[in-house]
């Protein structure tokens, strides 16, 4: 009886969980925080390398996140008055030091381009 108690209270915790986003799917786009404009600030110079040119406007629009093992951020980042770049960016565990790094990067969007897991 014990087990069937607990496992409805975890079957039943993990169906409560996965009800804002799909498991293992992306979660709704929220607009960036400053959390997520850090974030940006830090991998800055590897999509720079990844784009092969320099931003003087770097401003994060958007995002939507996907829990790992760690957490990929998908993010909508505004490179020119008209441009903005998809940027998926992976924060490892705390166990692994919180390491930042950019995964890969999709060009020529729009502010209108919805953010997609990619």
């Amino acid at each position: 009886m014990k087990l069937s108690f607990f496992c409805l209270a975890l079957f039943g915790h993990l169906s409560l969980t996965c009800t804002d986003m799909k498991c293992g799917g992306t979660g709704e786009a929220k607009p960036a925080n400053e959390e997520i404009r850090a974030l940006c600030a830090q991998v800055k110079g590897a999509v720079e390398d990844h784009a092969k040119k320099s931003y003087s406007v770097f401003e994060p629009h958007s995002y939507k996140t996907q829990i790992v093992a760690g957490t990929n951020y998908f993010v909508k980042v505004k490179v020119d008055d008209e441009e903005h770049v998809h940027l998926r960016v992976h924060k490892s565990l705390p166990h692994a030091g919180n390491q930042l790094s950019l995964h890969s990067m999709q060009h020529a969007k729009t502010e209108a381009c919805p953010i997609e897991h990619f």
